[in-house]
């Protein structure tokens, strides 16, 4: 599953560089109260490098929260199959091991 969305995460990285050095004059970047001149190459890599880096944080997050979820099922099974094993078999009356018998 993987290489099916690496190879189409490859060709947009591709477009998005090829985007980025076709745009290379310089341009002003205003944040809050910080003003930048910068080539456009580095502002359009930045902004993808930065997208990027907030998609793989955020698949981060799912992917623990998954994990530790699996983790605490598992405790789980085990411990309810712990009781089960401790349990004593339940007495099945003798009318029923006679009725059980096999006829031949």
């Amino acid at each position: 599953m993987a290489y099916v969305l690496l190879v189409p995460a490859i060709g947009f990285a591709f477009l998005i560089a090829l985007f980025a050095v076709q745009n290379s004059t310089m341009v002003s970047v205003n944040l809050l109260t910080m003003s930048l001149e910068a080539s456009l190459v580095l502002v359009i890599l930045g902004a993808a490098a930065l997208g990027f880096l907030s998609a793989l944080m955020l698949q981060l997050y799912v992917q623990v929260k998954l994990k530790y979820q699996l983790y605490k099922a598992h405790s789980r099974i085990r411990q309810l199959e712990e009781e089960l094993a401790r349990k004593p078999e339940p007495a099945v009356p003798q009318a029923a091991k006679e009725d059980a018998a096999p006829v031949s």
